[in-house]
């Protein structure tokens, strides 16, 4: 009983530390987050904004979860471990939209339904990516790994983003999965017919270098802002209940089951499973003797 009352009251502790103009900007930061994204879904002349079913219902789900994140951590979204997301964030957001719109195989007449996928990863890898920074920040041995660790996920985003989009910049076609499936299936070939004429040793060299500087720039940007962090953006709190640790991690939950969920149906990790199940059936078919 002793400790549930010192439990309660660390709580009380953290939640008198946080003032109702905090709680405010935190949900403003969220909502003026989620409003861009609507503009420029506008923008794009996607229609569906005003349906509730799916949309609408998404973009209420990520706001309550941003906001909760915020509020639990103390962190707003211009903290410098929400920062360390968004180029990855702001990648999904606007370039997979533009090039499945505009490309010349890409969605006709789209509605926000259809990109609704691409949304809920692209918010959930903005909380994943703050999650990372929150944990490796807590490092003391093994910083240089933790910093690493964090860099993979950043990669892994925006990498796909920057594929996709170089892929409509130089085919004019969005990476579909017949295009990966020659991809994948002569590697060599489709580099040798499909790639150099369309953008160019130079070029390819050019992007490999701009590749690694990102990296190598990204890399300290993490260490820089994890183990280097200005006084301003340290919280001081002196309340560390159970119940506030709780309730993080059940944030993270609905966060990692966002993530989970949905980044299946996106590029490149969907067009993989079709191109698994395609495969498979052309070897069922050539191993089957009648």
């Amino acid at each position: 009983m002793l400790r549930w009352e010192e439990e309660k009251e660390q709580f009380y502790n953290w939640w008198s530390e946080t003032t109702t103009r905090e709680i405010v900007f935190y949900f403003l930061c969220a909502f003026f987050l989620m409003g861009f994204i609507l503009q420029y879904y506008y923008y794009l002349g996607i229609s569906g904004a005003n349906n509730w079913q799916r949309f609408m219902r998404n973009a209420a789900e990520c706001l309550i979860l941003i906001f909760l994140t915020e509020l639990t951590t103390g962190k707003s979204l211009l903290h410098p471990f929400w920062r360390i997301g968004y180029i990855p964030f702001f990648g999904w957001t606007l370039i997979f939209p533009y090039v499945l719109i505009h490309a010349r195989n890409g969605i006709t007449a789209a509605r926000l339904n259809h990109l609704s996928p691409y949304f809920l990863t692209s918010v959930a890898s903005l909380l994943f990516i703050f999650f990372v920074m929150n944990v490796i920040s807590k490092v003391v041995v093994g910083r240089k790994l933790a910093a690493f660790i964090c860099l993979i996920p950043i990669a892994f985003f925006s990498f796909n983003a920057f594929i996709f989009l170089a892929h409509y910049t130089y085919m004019g076609i969005l990476m579909s999965p017949r295009e990966m499936f020659f991809a994948t299936s002569d590697p060599i070939r489709w580099f040798e017919r499909i790639v150099l004429p369309h953008i160019g040793g130079l070029r390819l060299a050019l992007m490999g270098t701009g590749i690694v500087a990102y990296l190598v720039l990204y890399y300290r940007w993490i260490y820089r802002s994890a183990y280097n962090l200005h006084t301003r953006w340290v919280r001081k709190s002196n309340a560390h209940s159970l119940i506030h640790r709780i309730l993080q991690f059940l944030v993270f939950i609905g966060c990692a089951w966002l993530l989970i969920r949905w980044v299946s149906e996106c590029f490149p990790l969907h067009d993989y499973e079709i191109i698994r199940q395609y495969k498979s059936y052309i070897d069922f078919v050539n191993s089957t003797r009648f």
